[in-house]
């Protein structure tokens, strides 16, 4: 066991808000390595993070709500892999390209969107462009989201108005969705999450899928610690969306592993730093 290689470090997790089998195998992982762990409750719309000992390095992993505390927060933030900037779809189109699954998409503003001609019953995907999970990616009528447009411009909603950019495409017809836990350009873990359009997990993906993400990864990483979806369709592979590994779902990826390879990482980013 590692005892000493991580004295410098913890793990801080959201006790609620978190899966309990996740939260259980996280502090199992945790202890595996040698590496303290703290829980914390965060109040849901809290505009702070509760107290806790920060005399040591901190790795996150929580609810969104978390995440945009501990990001605010430059004093504390390191063990936090995000930015604001890079996780975006407008980014990752002008990164990767034709190998973007909306690589035909619009990316506008709700104001923007209501100007379009498209008839009331065109089926259109319709994402935020940021990796806010201000609202889930899903397919509507153009109707539909005139109609949600509408109630939009009654409510003040701190995360979602009617200028924020969003992602318009075509609907595609996915077999296929894993998500890819990304350390240092290499893949480290993956889990199946979706097939044909129905939930599914299911450890692992094949290995054509960790080839075209880690050669996506020496063209351009968003960060050096970060999760990639990836779909297959038509039988080609396409980049869905890439998150922040803090607050991403685990699905039936192998956590033990995760905790393990993010914890080395940020060990040698940490020592690196202070030494």
């Amino acid at each position: 066991m590692k005892t000493t290689a991580y004295d410098n470090i913890q793990w801080v997790i959201q006790r609620n808000l978190t899966n309990t089998d996740d939260l259980q195998t996280l502090k199992q992982g945790c202890k595996c390595i040698g590496v303290s762990y703290i829980e914390i409750d965060i109040i849901p719309f809290s505009d702070q993070l509760p107290d806790f000992d920060k005399s040591k390095q901190s790795i996150f992993y929580g609810s969104t709500t978390m995440g945009q505390l501990v990001y605010r927060d430059n004093s504390i933030n390191k063990g936090f892999f995000f930015d604001h900037q890079s996780f975006s779809i407008e980014n990752y189109l002008s990164r990767w390209g034709s190998c973007m699954l909306n690589h035909g998409a619009q990316v506008i503003s709700f104001n923007a969107l209501m100007s379009s001609s498209y008839e009331l019953d065109k089926l259109l995907f319709i994402r935020p462009d940021d990796d806010s999970k201000s609202f889930s990616g899903e397919v509507k009528r153009f109707g539909e989201i005139k109609t949600w447009y509408e109630r939009l411009k009654m409510f003040d909603n701190t995360s979602l108005s009617l200028e924020s950019k969003i992602v318009v495409s075509e609907p595609y017809q996915l077999r296929y969705e894993w998500r890819l836990w990304i350390v240092n350009k290499q893949v480290v873990a993956a889990s199946k999450y979706r097939e044909d359009f129905k939930l599914k997990k299911e450890r692992g993906c094949p290995a054509d899928v960790i080839l075209f993400a880690e050669q996506r990864c020496l063209e351009y990483t968003p960060h050096d610690v970060f999760v990639m979806d990836i779909c297959e369709t038509g039988n080609d592979y396409y980049i869905v969306e890439c998150g922040c590994l803090n607050s991403a779902g685990f699905y039936d990826a192998d956590i033990g592993t995760i905790v393990n390879s993010v914890t080395e990482h940020f060990s040698r980013i940490v020592n690196t730093t202070y030494h």
